[in-house]
């Protein structure tokens, strides 16, 4: 069994635009939050590859 220590995990938030104009107001057209930080990103390649781990924060 591999371990993973993330001691700073972080969320992500991915804003999307149809265009993006200075000088104007840019909105979002759809958001998406994603977890992140070098241990949780090799938990989930270890988890894609069939490998048994633990996540530890």
């Amino acid at each position: 069994m591999v371990y993973t220590l993330t001691l700073n995990p972080a969320l992500d938030y991915v804003l999307k635009v149809s265009s993006l104009k200075t000088d104007d107001i840019n909105r979002a057209s759809d958001a998406e939050i994603y977890y992140g930080g070098k241990g949780i990103n090799a938990s989930v390649v270890l988890t894609r590859l069939g490998i048994e781990k633990k996540a530890l924060f």
